[in-house]
């Protein structure tokens, strides 16, 4: 096993999800609903969260014990999303996570796993971990099929295992759930995505407006809130695990 790997992993759901690993699944409680300070609520059922949650812990078993790869969470100490300063060298993966953000490690290692994964010349890297239909996507929609993946990660956690919210992935999620997860990767990265952003703004004008509108309703801001990373600090430090048995 690779010690590096399983430093990363033993965070939020880790007494949850380590012991399932080893006796078998877990009967996933009745999903809570999940509610922002602006009193926008989601609520999910309990088959979808159980799918989730059992491709989840393969995933991330999949994560510890695979000594092809290795996936580096790294501290930082402004809040961002996933993508930002993402990088891949060679067989590994670096995402950037706030120091005091440990509920939010899964959806990151996920995140991470899958971009690593898309990466590699083998296109059967990824067919384990996504949707039939998703694994011949590309560029614009490849990234949105993984961030989808992602939100239900973060709906699971908010939802069954009472993590506590995070801004950067509580925008994924809601965005997921009302249709705008284009109209926010689209806004936060307008570099990355220029020609996708002019593209689809220019087909679908009102799509702007909407989701600007949305935001304001449900964020109380009408700009994805954290896609400005220049006063982020790395500190390079690989933040250290979660405390196995305890509510991470």
């Amino acid at each position: 096993m690779k010690a590096s790997s399983r430093l990363l992993v033993l965070g939020v759901f880790s007494s949850l999800l380590v012991t399932a690993c080893a006796t078998g699944p877990a009967t996933v409680p009745t999903p809570r609903s999940v509610i922002i300070f602006s009193g926008e609520r989601i609520q999910t059922d309990r088959e979808t969260m159980a799918e989730v949650d059992s491709w989840l812990r393969v995933q991330r078993e999949e994560i510890d014990r695979n000594p092809s790869f290795l996936i580096r969470l790294q501290s930082t100490t402004n809040p961002g999303y996933p993508w930002r300063d993402f990088e891949i060298n060679a067989d590994t993966a670096i995402v950037f996570l706030l120091q005091t953000a440990r509920d939010a490690e899964a959806p990151y290692l996920i995140y991470a796993h899958l971009r690593l994964m898309a990466s590699r010349d083998d296109p059967a890297e990824l067919e384990p971990w996504m949707p039939e239909e998703d694994l011949d996507k590309e560029g614009l929609d490849l990234e949105l099929a993984i961030l989808d993946r992602v939100a239900d990660v973060w709906l699971l956690g908010r939802s069954v295992y009472d993590t506590q919210a995070f801004g950067p992935l509580d925008e994924i999620l809601y965005a997921r759930e009302a249709g705008f997860l284009r109209e926010l990767v689209l806004q936060a990265r307008q570099e990355r995505f220029a020609s996708e952003r002019e593209a689809h703004f220019a087909a679908e004008p009102d799509r702007e407006s909407d989701f600007r509108s949305w935001m304001e309703r449900v964020f109380e801001r009408s700009e994805p809130g954290y896609a400005d990373a220049a006063e982020a600090v790395e500190t390079g430090e690989d933040l250290p695990p979660g405390e196995p048995g305890a509510r991470p």
